[in-house]
């Protein structure tokens, strides 16, 4: 086993560190592409049926997504889907 580790010049080794820091990343820029997107047909789905949405329009609550990740898509949910949207 310490035979191969051995074996591995710097190069090899810099380009797997990079792979794994790199597969993070591209999972959250997926996560905010799938968020985004399912916020955004919601919320043109809301805004067809009720006329409007809180404080702003689909495609802003969108980008908000875009841009914030799942917590701006919490707080879409929680304005417009949760009991206390209700009240």
């Amino acid at each position: 086993m310490d035979l191969y580790f051995n074996s591995l010049n710097s190069g090899q080794v810099m380009a797997f560190g990079f792979m794994w820091n790199i597969l993070p990343i591209i999972g959250a820029i997926l996560v905010h592409l799938a968020f985004s997107a399912a916020v955004f047909n919601d919320a043109n789905k809301l805004q067809r049926e009720h006329g409007s949405l809180a404080f702003v329009n689909s495609w802003l609550w969108s980008l908000a997504v875009l841009v914030g990740g799942v917590f701006v898509a919490l707080a879409y949910w929680v304005m417009h889907h949760s009991t206390i949207a209700k009240h």
